[in-house]
């Protein structure tokens, strides 16, 4: 009875732990352990062999690079192991590879020139409002003169509904 309560148990705490990788925790190498069942130790020692990249917290264009460069490397490590050439798999496996780093370079281009563009429009549109304000001043002025020049009284006029003073 007590080595199913420690397996129910163990089971509960491996799926929080995919739960919390999810939704976006940090994904250490205790959280994996915890995830995977594998110890620490052992983790460690795999993703130093096999050159892990840790995701450190950052904004998403730092994420996105981090990636296409892993993916790249990948690409290039198939290279060096296969010197021969790829066979039809590698060859699909490499393709998918490098469509998603064209993928990734595309997002990350994109928001850079949505950056880039919600500025730029931002400014065009401070210049618009400022030649309106300049121009309304303008004609409110011109207006004025006209007005002072008749020997009409600029002064507003107290009009009831129907237009009549």
């Amino acid at each position: 009875m007590k080595l199913e309560v420690s397996l129910v148990a163990i089971a509960d705490e491996r799926w929080r732990a995919l739960r919390a990788l999810h939704e976006g925790a940090t994904a250490d190498v205790e959280l994996l352990s915890v995830a995977s069942g594998y110890a620490v130790a052992s983790i460690e020692r795999r993703s130093a062999r096999e050159g892990w990249i840790a995701a450190a917290p950052g904004d998403f264009a730092e994420r996105l690079a981090r990636l296409a460069d892993s993916l790249v490397a990948q690409v290039e490590t198939l290279r060096l192991e296969n010197e021969d050439g790829f066979d039809k798999a590698q060859v699909e496996m490499v393709g998918s590879i490098i469509r998603t780093v064209e993928k990734i370079t595309e997002l990350m281009r994109g928001g850079e020139a949505a950056k880039v563009s919600q500025t730029d429009r931002d400014a065009e549109m401070a210049d618009v409002l400022a030649r309106i304000d300049q121009r309304i001043v303008e004609l409110a002025r011109d207006y004025a003169r006209v007005l002072c020049a008749a020997g009409t009284d600029p002064a507003p006029r107290q009009v009831d509904r129907e237009g009549v003073v």
